[in-house]
Parts: C-alpha cells; structure tokens; sequence
C-alpha cells in the first residue's frame, strides 16, 4: 500500500502506485495519477487531471497541475502531463493547459530548481534544468537537454532548441537555435554550447558542424535567408545541421540574432 501521512487529504478519485510516498499536509485533487516511486515530501499541492510517472520527486511548497494564470480560462478540464524521474524542489509552479482538452507536457529527467514556473501549455523535454527563479511563459517550446539559467525568462510562444542554453539574467521573446547561448534581454547568440555537446558525447565533426553554422548564422553578419543558403550549400548535411536549419527555417517568432539590437530576422 502507499505510504501516506494521515494529514494528506486525497481525493478518492485519484490513482497512486502501491509505493508511493505522500508526506503531511499534501493535497491531490481529482483524477490525479502518480507512478511507482513518486514521492511527494510535505506540503505538496497537485492539481486536478495531473499524470506524472515513476520515480519523480516533489519537495515542499510545490504546486503541480494548478489552474492556468491566464484570464481566459473558464474552469474547463485540462491536464497535466509528467514523465519519469523529475525532480521539482521548493516552490516550482506548473499549470496545466488552458482550452478545453489541452496540456502542459514535461518530459524525463528534468530538474525544476526552487521557485522555477513553467506556464500553461508549454511542451518542456527530457533532461532541461531550470535554475532558481527562472520561468517559461505560456504555449513555450524548451528541447531536451536545455539550461534555462537563474533570473531568465521565455516569453510565451517562444521555443528553445535542443541543448540550447539561457544565460543568467536573460530574457528572450524569439526563438533561441539548437545548441546556442542566448544572452541578455534579446541581447543575441553569444556562443554555442561547446561543454554541453562534449558531455553530451557528440563526435569532434559534430561540434565543427555545429561551429560552423555558429559562424554563419551569428558573426557572418548575414540575413537569415543568406546565412541558410551559405549553411546548405557548404555545412555537411549532419543530423544535427539539419534540424538546425528545420529549427530556422520553421520559426514563427523570428530567430535571436547575433547582433545586440536582438533584431527579428
């Protein structure tokens, strides 16, 4: 049987692993689902139609699965959707979706440092850490394996590629490129995450790749349609060049630049 505290107050309909851990004074709403080895520490809070998988911790004063914080939403049923082995310390906000039948999505392996929010319908993947006092807000896009670095924020219907990293301090409203590092207040790409990609295990051929259109798209000085071309015509065609430019190519917020201005491309 779970082990539950006997201050938790559990709404009957939700479904808890036989492992599970609730501590005092957690509250789970309804239709609420928590896999094997979840453990909720104390005063948890996990809102209506939250599923998270095996494994996951929750410290203190966390709340998951809680109402959108957006004016337009009318108490429909939305959800929240976890994975497995996440870890969401004191203080991480999540919401779950805003219209009828939609979610908020967090992958596996994703650690929420302290007082971290991530909005309603956002799509967050495997692995992405997000440091004290950063947040993403609504409809964001972050790839596996991003660092969403302390005091940063995403405006909503931005999108972080995979590996990408948000330096302190930072906030952006356009799209920041796989394996880039956004810097400053749409201040530009100010690198390319070397040290990720290396303990990453990518090849040596890979990261020049990955250099190479660094060069291109963010110290050439080029437009977006130039830097494309040039990527195309001389960059091997690696999977990770290629969903670089599909990355480009399909943003509908324009692409941080390298420039200071933060120009839309």
């Amino acid at each position: 049987m779970a082990k539950i505290h006997p201050t938790a107050i559990i709404d009957p309909s939700a479904r808890l692993a036989d492992d599970v851990e609730v501590g005092p004074y957690c509250i789970i709403e309804e239709d609420v689902v928590l896999g094997a080895g979840t453990r909720l520490i104390a005063q948890c809070y996990i809102g209506a139609h939250t599923t998270m998988g095996s494994g996951n911790t929750v410290f203190p004063f966390a709340s998951l699965g809680t109402d959108p914080e957006d004016y337009g939403y009318k108490n429909e049923v939305s959800y929240t959707r976890i994975g497995n082995n996440n870890r969401f310390r004191e203080g991480v906000t999540v919401n779950r979706g805003t219209m009828p039948g939609s979610a908020t999505v967090i992958g596996d392996g994703c650690f929420m440092m302290a007082n971290t929010h991530v909005s309603h319908n956002c799509t967050v993947g495997n692995a992405v850490v997000m440091v004290p006092y950063s947040g993403v807000a609504g409809h964001c896009t972050v790839g596996n394996n991003c660092l969403i670095s302390g005091l940063s924020g995403m405006h909503q219907f931005c999108r972080m590629g995979r590996l990408a990293v948000l330096s302190g301090g930072s906030q952006i409203s356009m799209d920041l490129a796989p394996f880039m590092i956004g810097d400053g207040r749409n201040g530009g790409v100010r690198g390319f995450n070397i040290v990720g990609m290396r303990r990453n295990g990518f090849k040596p051929e890979t990261i020049r790749a990955v250099k190479d259109l660094y060069d291109i798209f963010f110290r050439h000085g080029l437009n977006m349609k130039n830097a494309i071309e040039k990527a195309e015509a001389e960059v091997e065609k690696l999977p990770e060049v290629v969903e670089f430019l599909d990355f480009i190519k399909t943003s509908k917020r324009g692409i941080l630049t390298g420039d200071r201005g933060g120009r839309r491309a």
